[in-house]
């Protein structure tokens, strides 16, 4: 069988994707099948066929692809924002780089994402069947990060479109939770050839991992393995490290991943004077051994679905401190073999921490029980074999006809004259300006790829640097964004940035 996997994001990239990917392609492999992999470049500038080596440059279709957005908006009279309009020409330039790829060459296409899925609708074969796998629910993630509230009531019903159109593109739809299920019904996502299937690991690499507490430390160590995003939750965590270093001293955190927050991560430790207790260790490749070595893992997600980093914690037989939100519910037995605590409330998390820190005897007990968990639940074995069913059941069936009821800009149409659109947020778009500067030379640097990234990933503006090291966007609303450089197009820096209605500048070391 000749699978292609599929994903608007970055590869390789940090967080459950990413491991979703390696596990499902090597596990793959070793059964014989052949597999390529779609995804965007890590330098957000192309996009790449890992195996083949195949490069596709993403500016000669940004240009392209922003002319023909337009058109239809005008010829479908809806007035986007200007934020709309970028990202729809973020995913059309996606849909004219799959249209270079002989897609009819695959027996099946395994989307990862409602960005990937929606374009490969666009642009596969009628015969070859597409599957999705949704990891998460972008639109919920919005307002669960309360980055919501900077949008419009039309980007809203537009998120919601969008979540829907990209789920429904699927002939096949698979999901790891139940609580995914039930939150995508929220946005008329009742797909009727969809599937529940839980991610898994190989428990017998787990198994060969030393899972004993470093003693040499002499103290309790807490893991929270996550990006550091607002939606993972570690402002909240930090309070409750606060009161606890009240209480025990003996106590030290680490926070295992990078990401915009970093910053705004150091400067709250240092504020609250935890300096000695909270470790920032950046992206790691190490993570299994790392937490291995931990006491207590903690993953205080503002919204989540089937985490990884739960999954790994329990196979190596950790108990896991965790919100209850999403899909975690269904990972964790509160008090059996973890913990559950409100999201954002700091006062419950310290409560739970100290409850472990302080009950060896407990956290043995849950240890026990969430290694338990891991080998009846957690299986790589069980979640390939599922998956194969449905590629077998999608190839025996054929591609299907689209199961929207109506086409994405008709719906667009019908809801936005009453919702307004671009005369929402006309006059509160500014400018952001920034200048590349070479950290050792302080001079400034030409053609640094520089990107406008939105809270939940998306590519909005993509440009490069001038011979004075000077880059522009141009109409950016207010809100929260990653800003995101590259100079090698290897590896992307980035840092979190807020805009307001007055133009900003923004300094970028190189």
């Amino acid at each position: 069988m000749k699978v292609l996997l599929v994903t608007y994001w970055a590869y390789p990239h940090t967080g459950g994707v990413f491991t979703y990917l390696k596990i499902l392609q090597s596990r793959l492999e070793e059964l014989g099948h052949e597999v390529e992999m779609l995804a965007q470049h890590p330098s957000l500038a192309k996009y790449y066929l890992l195996k083949n080596g195949m490069h596709i440059d993403k500016k000669p279709f940004l240009a392209k692809a922003e002319r023909e957005v337009r058109l239809r908006f005008e010829r479908d009279q809806i007035k986007p924002t200007p934020w709309m309009l970028w990202r729809e020409s973020e995913k059309f330039a996606f849909e004219l780089v799959c249209r270079e790829i002989a897609f009819d060459q695959y027996d099946v296409i395994h989307t990862q994402d409602i960005i990937s899925t929606f374009v490969c609708r666009m642009t596969k074969p009628d015969h070859v069947p597409l599957i999705a796998t949704i990891h998460g629910c972008l639109a919920t993630e919005w307002i669960a990060s309360n980055e919501i509230v900077a949008r419009s009531q039309a980007e809203r019903e537009y998120l919601s479109a969008e979540e829907y159109y990209g789920s429904m593109s699927a002939d096949f739809l698979i999901l790891p939770s139940r609580w995914l299920s039930r939150s995508l019904l929220n946005f008329q996502v009742n797909h009727p050839r969809s599937y529940i299937i839980q991610y898994g690991l190989n428990q017998q690499y787990f198994d060969k991992i030393s899972c004993v507490s470093d003693s040499s430390i002499n103290q309790i160590i807490i893991a929270c393995p996550a990006r550091l995003v607002a939606i993972k939750g570690q402002y909240y965590l930090l309070k409750a490290m606060r009161m606890l270093v009240d209480v025990r001293k003996d106590v030290v955190c680490w926070l295992i991943g990078d990401g915009v927050m970093r910053n705004d991560l150091e400067l709250q430790t240092e504020k609250l004077g935890l300096k000695e207790h909270i470790m920032l260790l950046g992206n790691r490749t190490d993570v299994p051994q790392l937490i291995s070595k931990a006491d207590i893992v903690v993953l205080p997600s503002l919204q989540d679905n089937l985490p990884f980093s739960i999954i790994e914690s329990q196979s190596l037989g950790k108990p896991v401190i965790a919100s209850r939100v999403g899909g975690i519910v269904e990972m964790i037995e509160d008090g059996v073999n973890g913990q559950l605590v409100e999201p954002g409330n700091a006062q419950d998390l310290f409560e739970k921490l100290l409850l472990l820190v302080e009950d060896m005897a407990l956290r043995e007990e849950q240890s026990r029980e969430a290694r338990k968990h891991a080998l009846t639940i957690w299986n790589d074995s069980i979640m390939i074999d599922q998956t194969i069913d449905v590629y077998e059941k999608s190839m025996k069936d054929g591609g299907h006809s689209p199961l929207w009821e109506q086409e994405y800009t008709a719906r667009l149409n019908h809801d936005f004259p009453e919702l307004g659109g671009a005369e929402d947020v006309e006059d509160s778009v500014t400018a952001l300006k920034g200048i590349v500067t070479d950290i050792e030379a302080m001079a400034p640097v030409q053609d640094v790829w520089v990107h406008l990234i939105d809270i939940s990933g998306f590519v909005l503006r993509s440009t490069k640097s001038d011979e004075d090291g000077n880059f522009e966007f141009q109409d950016v609303q207010p809100g929260n964004y990653e800003l995101g450089w590259t100079r090698d197009l290897k590896r992307i820096m980035t840092k979190k940035i807020t805009v307001t209605a007055n133009p900003i500048t923004v300094d970028v070391m190189v």
